[in-house]
């Protein structure tokens, strides 16, 4: 595809990165797509395949996140019931007509679909509970929206705290051996979990003083506020604070 003029008026130059970024944009914001209709840089018939091709980009996007987030399950259920094959679903269809690809918004709505839809397909207890990690673990990798800039600590956007009534750690690694557990230990368990901004995924279980200072990093408190409002010495609370900043689950204020 050439850039040419269009209604703007503006003439675009070959390998301009302004249009490119334009152009990738456009592919994966729909709200863009409804607003602009293409008329700056693409005429009907490319506006048209334009929007097919970013559906099929999006639709490949989640496919992926959706086997990859949800392969424990998947696992335990019959094939076509795994979480990957609601991608080509009818609901899936409306949920990419809004879609904003690699949004923390998106994300969320994509794995609540299939929390929805999966819930009920076994009885166990701890069944429930695995859905919930496993939709805490997709946001992650279903989510590149990077964090706004703030002034104080802040959480990173698709960093999830989730409190589990069993050890799920133990359910997974027993799945990971190939058994299905029958009777899971209760042992509640707080998991944290992040996205660095180069991708790489943490999940982390966190005790009772990490909890208190996640608690208390708002967005809008300095560390000597954070410690007084987690009840810790700031020099724990500095310790706690580095550790979670090396794993993207607190981010560093830009000055």
């Amino acid at each position: 595809m050439q850039p040419t003029q269009r209604g703007s008026g503006r003439r675009w130059a070959s390998g301009d990165r302004d249009i490119q970024d334009h152009v990738i944009r456009y592919l994966t914001d729909s709200g863009l797509r409804s607003a602009s209709k293409g008329e700056v840089f693409l005429d009907w018939n490319e506006a048209k395949r334009a929007e097919r091709f970013s559906l099929f980009l999006a639709r490949r996007y989640y496919r992926d996140r959706l086997n990859r987030g949800f392969r424990h399950s998947a696992a335990l259920l019959r094939s076509e019931n795994a979480a990957v094959n609601l991608a080509d679903s009818m609901t899936f269809d409306s949920i990419l007509q809004t879609c904003i690809l690699g949004s923390l918004a998106t994300a969320r709505t994509v794995g609540a679909l299939v929390l929805s839809e999966l819930r009920g397909r076994r009885s166990e207890e701890w069944w429930s509970e695995l859905l919930e990690y496993e939709f805490a673990f997709f946001v992650q990798i279903a989510t590149s929206e990077p964090t706004p800039i703030c002034r104080f600590l802040q959480h990173g956007i698709s960093t999830t705290t989730r409190e589990f009534r069993f050890a799920i750690p133990e359910v997974l690694e027993n799945l990971r051996e190939g058994k299905t557990p029958t009777d899971a230990p209760r042992k509640p368990t707080t998991l944290l979990f992040s996205r660095t901004h180069h991708g790489r995924i943490y999940v982390v279980e966190l005790d009772p003083t990490a909890i208190a200072v996640m608690e208390a990093v708002n967005g809008s408190r300095q560390v000597a506020e954070i410690a007084k409002s987690a009840g810790l010495p700031q020099e724990e609370t500095n310790r706690v604070l580095a550790d979670l900043i090396r794993i993207s689950a607190v981010l560093s204020p830009v000055q």
